[in-house]
């Protein structure tokens, strides 16, 4: 079978999908992943055959009207640049999606690619199904959703799931119908969730069920699989990150750093994390490894305690690590867990507040906003992650996490659903 997966937005949006990729491609299936123009080498590294689409996310984030926006701390106004910019070339992304989608037999949305795919889905009257890593708004008397947690009760909590998929349905009902008149396809009055509720859409969580145990009522087309990580075999063939030099000279010498690293996501104010990092290599003896990412600190002090480097492979790092400060991103707190070490989530958007208060609530590490940051809060969080009780239970979950296999639960789930 050839499976289309369409993906859309930061790194953090398309390796969970490289290794589904893999994982698919290993049964047999034959697969194209769908992803920003800007992640051809990435994919294709993993000789995945790669369909590119429109928009190079690293550009737009780094554009200085988005920039001086998320320095500004005006996150709202954030988004809406970006969403400013990518309406822009949206009519074109979807018409290179339409093209793309023709080929493969069924195809798998993304959380940021599902508005879209819902639709194609329906033109080309192909199966699909959803894969998402974000937080769940599949209704349940069990938990409120995670922005909404005030109160746990049964008929509280359904209320808070049903009112975030009506906000998403009212944040994305004029775009959706605006794309399906351009493909000849009536308009919608109900919301698209009610719509793959009725319709039965398979959809799967990708994230351990040691942070958000499946709900009871839950129904049976919708599961949590565990992380979709890269097969360490294809991490080894393929090293798309080969080790810095020095790297692992430096991590011999000394105890084990505390890993400092925000992805994909631009850091708002570099002065300030520079001059943090700086007051607590002079004023600590802790060691530190600062990933840049797709962020540049300029201002760091060269001193031996630190190490920077530019892109590294978390499974491999995080083991050797005695904490990480992450921006809460799914990707990274997946590797963090794995590596069974506290995490210091210093959220910045998006949904990285809520997994920040989850482990937090988990007592698996200390969530602290980056709006929030200081030197001394920092500090306090790094100390926090020294608590034997939070060490203990961070190597409990890893354990519980590393027992799973994600990947192939949602292959399994994937070849079961399309089968039938």
């Amino acid at each position: 079978m050839h499976y289309g997966i369409v993906t859309y937005g930061s790194r953090g949006d398309v390796q969970p999908y490289i290794a589904l990729s893999i994982g698919l491609i290993a049964k047999g299936h034959e697969v194209t992943l769908f992803a920003n123009e800007n992640f051809a080498g990435f994919v294709e590294a993993y000789r995945i055959h790669f369909y590119p689409l429109p928009g190079n996310i690293e550009a737009m984030v780094h554009s200085p009207e988005v920039l001086r926006l998320l320095q500004s701390g005006n996150i709202l106004a954030f988004f809406r640049e970006l969403q400013k910019m990518s309406r822009i070339i949206q009519p074109q992304v979807n018409k290179v999606m339409l093209l793309g989608c023709a080929k493969p037999d069924v195809l798998v949305a993304s959380p940021l690619s599902l508005i879209w795919i819902y639709s194609i889905a329906e033109k080309l009257n192909k199966k699909w199904a959803i894969v998402q890593l974000s937080l769940p708004t599949v209704p349940t008397r069990e938990f409120p959703f995670a922005g909404f947690a005030f109160y746990n009760g049964p008929w509280y909590n359904l209320f808070t799931h049903r009112l975030i998929r009506y906000i998403y349905w009212r944040l994305n009902k004029k775009d959706i119908n605006e794309h399906r008149i351009t493909l000849e396809l009536p308009r919608l009055n109900r919301s698209i969730m009610k719509n793959i509720t009725d319709q039965k859409i398979l959809n799967l969580y990708a994230f351990s069920s040691a942070l958000i145990p499946r709900p009871s009522d839950w129904p049976d087309y919708v599961g949590i699989t565990g992380f979709l990580t890269i097969p360490a075999d294809h991490r080894r063939l393929i090293r798309m990150e080969e080790m810095p030099a020095g790297l692992d000279a430096w991590l011999k010498e000394g105890e084990p750093p505390i890993y400092i690293g925000f992805g994909s996501i631009p850091i708002p104010d570099v002065k300030l994390l520079s001059g943090i990092i700086g007051e607590l290599i002079a004023g600590t003896g802790y060691r530190f490894i600062f990933c840049q990412g797709w962020s540049e600190l300029p201002a760091l002090p060269r001193h031996e305690q630190l190490f920077v480097v530019k892109e590294v492979n978390h499974e491999w790092l995080f083991p050797q690590c005695k904490a990480a400060i992450i921006h809460g991103g799914i990707g990274t707190v997946a590797a963090t867990l794995k590596a069974k070490i506290p995490a210091i989530i210093v959220s910045i958007f998006a949904d990285q507040p809520l997994w920040g208060k989850l482990i937090d609530k988990r007592k698996l590490g200390v969530h602290l906003p980056f709006k929030r940051l200081t030197t001394r809060k920092l500090l306090d969080a790094i100390e926090k992650t020294e608590d034997d009780k939070m060490k203990k239970n961070a190597r409990h979950t890893g354990e519980m996490v590393n027992a799973e296999d994600g990947l192939q639960a949602a292959i399994n789930a994937l070849e079961n659903y399309f089968a039938g």
